[in-house]
């Protein structure tokens, strides 16, 4: 039977006993999935090791584990791959995050561009979505959340990534175009402006499609992260 995973915010390092003082995750342990004493999960603390281990005990606002085994997590991205995505209606960020989270990317940077209608940004309900998506994909790490930032500023600040910026006018992308470490810009409903357009050229950014049909923001980040991660 697949265990539970569970996200450590203490770190386990290689101790034989913890107490984690989490109201969130005793919550979850007792509440949501109605652990008991002797009942074994796997937390992993961000590491990329894996700490088998078996409840011991309940206390107000912790809880008490053995760790009985470490192993090296071996679900990590096989790229290092930064999600530049501007924002867009709020459930389907969410949606965008989570799946980006399952394929892999190790870096998530919110986006403010030209045509973004959405503007406030959940950092700590990002935050929890990243968690729970890594739990529910085996990985051993989590993405980095970065902060809200415009195009740009993205594209002065990570000038050092060799990026890609996506839109359908573009020539199409080939295998040639991947490097280990690697950024995707993808844009709003409505895609990129003639000047956001201009940017990526004055970046030396190079800009590639996937095809002539157009795809929504959060399709298009499914389409593309299965491209580079994979």
């Amino acid at each position: 039977m697949r265990l539970h995973r569970f996200y450590s915010k203490e770190k386990l390092e290689q101790k034989s006993s913890v107490l984690i003082p989490d109201a969130s995750l005793l919550n979850q342990l007792k509440n949501v999935f109605r652990l008991t004493k002797g009942d074994e999960i796997i937390l992993f603390d961000n590491s990329g090791f894996d700490f088998h281990s078996t409840i011991d005990a309940y206390e107000k606002d912790s809880v008490s584990l053995i760790i009985n085994k470490v192993n090296e997590n071996i679900v990590l991205p096989l790229k290092e791959t930064y999600l530049f995505v501007s924002l867009v209606k709020k459930d389907n960020f969410e949606w965008i995050v989570e799946k980006a989270t399952e394929l892999g990317v190790s870096h998530i940077i919110p986006l403010i561009s030209e045509r973004t209608e959405k503007k406030d940004f959940n950092s700590d309900r990002i935050q929890k979505i990243i968690v729970e998506a890594a739990e529910q994909s085996g990985r051993g790490t989590l993405p980095i959340l970065h902060e809200v930032t415009d195009l740009e500023s993205a594209l002065h600040n990570y000038a050092y990534i060799k990026s890609i910026g996506w839109h359908t006018k573009a020539p199409k992308f080939v295998s040639q175009d991947l490097v280990e470490t690697i950024g995707a810009y993808i844009g709003p409903e409505g895609g990129w402006s003639d000047a956001e357009e201009d940017m990526f050229k004055v970046h030396g950014v190079h800009t590639r499609s996937l095809g002539p049909q157009i795809l929504r923001s959060e399709t298009a980040v499914i389409a593309v992260l299965s491209r580079l991660v994979f």
